[in-house]
């Protein structure tokens, strides 16, 4: 499969933020030559109300965002993603900057943003770094793919096995689990190996460092202070 075929299967999409009517329609032609599909926005609420069908969608994405804009600064909206609550793993942003604005776009990459490029940007360095920025994006989806599959793994314990889980997570023998859920060890016995089967777990350990990784994209606060 050629380099052009490969970026149309994995479902890639650009989005740009620029009032320049001409710097985007310049973009998208030199993006699509590439086989990277572009849409450009010349304001901040024709993107808003667009961006969480991108969000939500299966693409890989990079956003390409003009630190200077008349009605809303590439600053101001950067802030509004990180406000809201939008994942920079989900989608990287680029900032497109003048001469002037250098140390600006510096500062915005260390709080977060993937790059920043200098006007003019018709350059196959800044096709390169969008790639980049949108393979970070489809690791970021891979990643949400894999806790779907351990989410609806634990989905399927009972209400029980899932209390014997955290238990054990927590390293407590089964004598201790029997006692503080008042059942017979030979039932916890029967739990624990439920547990390690549905989850496809071998030890404790293991069971211990999956939980712990999960806790916070699952909302077990059943494992506050873990290890």
């Amino acid at each position: 499969m050629g380099s052009s075929q490969l970026e149309q299967a994995k479902n890639v999409q650009v989005l740009l933020l620029d009032d320049d009517d001409d710097l985007r329609e310049g973009m998208k032609w030199m993006f699509e030559t590439m086989d990277l599909p572009m849409e450009g926005f010349a304001s901040f609420e024709q993107f808003r109300v667009r961006l969480d069908e991108y969000v939500n969608s299966t693409a890989e994405l990079c956003l390409l965002l003009d630190l200077r804009m008349p009605d809303m600064s590439g600053l101001e909206v950067f802030a509004w993603l990180k406000r809201s609550g939008y994942s920079l793993d989900r989608l990287p942003v680029i900032f497109l900057t003048g001469h002037g604005d250098i140390s600006t776009a510096v500062e915005a990459v260390k709080n977060g943003a993937f790059d920043f490029y200098e006007k003019p940007t018709t350059d196959q360095r800044l096709v390169e770094r969008v790639k980049q920025a949108l393979q970070k994006s489809g690791e970021f989806l891979a990643n949400l793919e894999v806790l779907k599959q351990w989410s609806e793994r634990i989905d399927r314990l009972s209400p029980r096995e899932r209390e014997v889980m955290f238990l054990v997570a927590k390293g407590k023998l089964n004598k201790v689990i029997a006692s503080e859920l008042d059942i017979s060890m030979r039932t916890v016995e029967v739990h624990r190996a439920n547990v390690f089967e549905k989850l496809k777990v071998r030890s404790a350990a293991e069971l211990a460092t999956l939980l712990s990784r999960l806790s916070d994209r699952l909302g077990f606060d059943q494992l506050a202070g873990l290890e």
